[in-house]
């Protein structure tokens, strides 16, 4: 797959992601939206990265939304560079695998009586 394609199959990703939430047709979200649209990409932002993305998008005259033709470039740039993206699997488990020493598969949780 070239580089054009690669960008119109990410372009079609992204739009379709955010038209499932673009209940009117109008190309706009509400912006408190924008969190789920973007995990949905597969990306794991933190608060504050999601805040920064918001300041980016918001569309400046309709307060509260976001438009597709403001949103389109940042994540697909945000995509492009492989920004935001969330722990390894392998990293996961690894973490799990520190409350599960004797490798049970399960994790003992003691509450106070």
């Amino acid at each position: 797959m070239n580089k054009k394609e690669e960008a119109s199959n990410l372009e079609k990703k992204i739009n379709d992601a955010f038209k499932l939430f673009d209940h009117t047709g109008s190309d706009a979200v509400d912006v408190r939206e924008i969190g789920t649209i973007i995990r949905s990409l597969g990306c794991c932002p933190s608060e504050s990265e999601l805040q920064e993305i918001l300041v980016q998008v918001e569309d400046q005259e309709m307060t509260g939304s976001v438009k597709l033709n403001r949103f389109l470039p940042v994540m697909a740039e945000i995509l492009q560079e492989n920004r935001l993206q969330g722990a390894e699997p392998e990293l996961l488990l690894a973490a799990l695998k520190t409350f599960d020493p004797e490798g049970k598969g399960t994790q003992l949780i003691q509450t106070p009586i």
